[in-house]
């Protein structure tokens, strides 16, 4: 048995598995500062995005958010404004975000269990009700349908959508590759669907955020910090090309996007990763996609701590991991931050855990000094040889995935292989010991307690069910079949789905029928499970 007291390092090697020195000093060559690094706010802005950083404007403290019914979710926003949070994010069920209506026969108990039930634009109406979408920044933890769910809303409300705020996560392709498959996702369809939704919210919502792409799921699903470079750049260089095939150039584009990062254990590699990242897309904008707008090369990153770092037993010690990876997001230089709560790998967070993630935000802005200056690790031979590693690694896993070519990477399991691959190796270094988990393979405690279970009134999702019925029975039939009918046609033509979308939402059209069109418009089954049957006016192009 070890002693709890013994300190014995376990591995040499990052959390990602590169090599490491047993200390470090100047290198033979230290390259050109003004070339490789920068000051902070300069090209290739590897020291950070803003000369000043959070000196001059804090990050985005943001609370994630998401159960039950909308009016579940609605009292849990109200808790986290109340509790200090500057941006909300709200998490969808999985229902939702598989764009599966909540009385589907094959899934209904699964309704609101892990985020919250929203299938159509009355239930995005009543999580909303009294918050005004042109002024408060929603970021929605969703991908499926989410902006002309939103942009419908401010349709409907006489709202201008050059004036809506929030964003969202319209990364079809990671969805592909972070478990989904390709039977829910078809990597062609995945593609034109996600520039559909720049291409339209670009031209139509300058303001809206547009989170691509959405590395924190690859990273979960099993990816190295050089890993999450090199795939989420493949996304982004494919999406963008695309776009100039439609004649948006990428000064266009690039200024809406936002990468979707994920801090994991690793203080010092992941901060390495997020000064690499900035390097890399610096560059490529640049010298690849020929950006000359420094909006275009100064990227923006959306960071979420590491969930798959959690562990279900000593539970507590997740405040540690949690307040770790904060701190190294901070430092490596991001522009906002959720931070898990303790008690995630056991249930929806607790009121006391949301806060408690809030109240690690605030005292590293507040008390350590986490804001004080950019970049503070710079110019550290450790810090300074690790983005150089990762940066190298990075980039040879991007050229062999180019070489490829993405879709045909997604498409053969390529990159799904380097994920398991990646998976596999950790099983086995845990089951050696090689790499130790506090709590779960070393520093083992039988009598460990399970800290309490969130709870909340399953009523409301039976009333939510029931208005759901209602909807479907009193809505203008007519109405809905021309819309969805529309949709059909612009998908089968090669038109911008969005718009088409967005009418669709406003008729009352639930998630399913819409993303069921775009299906069975690309030759797919209208219900991704063959469960439920296309309505009679698409039956003739179902296979």
């Amino acid at each position: 048995m070890t002693d709890d007291n013994e300190i014995k390092l376990s591995r040499t090697r990052t959390w990602g598995g590169l090599a490491t020195e047993p200390s470090y000093g100047p290198g033979p060559a230290q390259g050109d500062y003004h070339r490789d690094l920068g000051n902070p706010g300069e090209y290739p802005y590897t020291r950070g995005a803003y000369p000043h950083m959070y000196r001059s404007r804090m990050w985005t403290l943001r609370h994630i958010v998401g159960y039950g019914a909308p009016e579940d979710t609605r009292d849990g926003i109200e808790k986290a404004r109340a509790a200090g949070a500057t941006g909300i994010n709200v998490v969808v069920d999985t229902l939702t975000q598989q764009a599966i209506d909540p009385d589907h026969p094959a899934f209904s108990a699964e309704v609101g269990l892990e985020g919250c039930s929203i299938p159509t634009l009355r239930d995005a109406e009543r999580l909303l009700a009294g918050i005004d979408i042109t002024q408060q920044d929603i970021a929605w933890h969703s991908t499926i349908l989410t902006y002309p769910m939103v942009a419908a809303l401010a349709v409907k409300q006489a709202l201008p959508l050059d004036k809506l705020q929030g964003s969202n996560m319209p990364d079809h392709l990671s969805l592909a590759l972070s478990g989904w498959g390709t039977a829910l996702l078809p990597p062609k369809m995945a593609q034109r669907i996600t520039a559909d939704c720049v291409e339209y919210s670009v031209k139509y919502s300058p303001r809206w955020a547009l989170g691509m792409p959405q590395a924190y799921d690859l990273r979960e699903r099993g990816l190295t910090p050089a890993g999450e470079i090199a795939v989420g750049m493949a996304i982004v260089n494919r999406l963008i090309d695309d776009l100039k095939q439609r004649g948006m150039p990428v000064d266009r584009v690039a200024p809406s996007l936002a990468w979707v990062s994920t801090s994991d254990i690793d203080f010092f590699e992941e901060i390495a990763k997020f000064r690499a990242l900035r390097r890399i897309w610096a560059r490529t904008m640049k010298e690849r996609h020929g950006a000359t707008d420094h909006r275009s090369m100064r990227l923006r990153i959306a960071c979420h701590t590491a969930g798959k770092s959690l562990t279900y037993q000593q539970p507590l010690n997740n405040l540690a991991r949690a307040s770790i990876q904060t701190m190294a997001a901070l430092l490596g230089g991001v522009q906002s931050v959720e931070t898990c709560t303790y008690d995630e790998p056991i249930c929806i967070p607790t009121p006391e855990a949301r806060d408690l993630a809030i109240r690690t935000q605030q005292i590293l802005a507040h008390e350590v000094g986490a804001a004080r200056t950019a970049d503070p690790l710079g110019g550290s031979y450790y810090i300074e040889a690790l983005t150089d590693q990762v940066e190298a690694e990075a980039l040879k896993m991007l050229a062999e995935i180019e070489a490829i070519g993405l879709l045909k990477a997604i498409e053969d399991h390529t990159i799904e292989a380097m994920m398991d691959r990646h998976g596999l190796e950790i099983q086995r270094e845990m089951a050696a010991k090689e790499r130790v988990v506090v709590g779960v393979n070393e520093f083992v405690q039988a009598d460990a307690r399970t800290p309490r279970r969130f709870t909340f009134d399953p009523g409301h999702t039976q009333e939510h069910l029931r208005r759901f019925a209602e909807l479907k029975r009193s809505r203008d039939q007519s109405a809905l079949k021309n819309k969805l009918q529309s949709l059909y046609t612009a998908t089968v033509n090669d038109h911008n789905t969005h718009g088409p979308m967005i009418e669709a939402f406003v008729a009352d059209a639930t998630i399913a029928e819409i993303w069921g069109a775009v299906r069975v418009a690309y030759g797919h089954s209208y219900d991704p499970f063959r469960v439920l049957q296309a309505p009679g006016y698409f039956a003739s192009n179902v296979p």
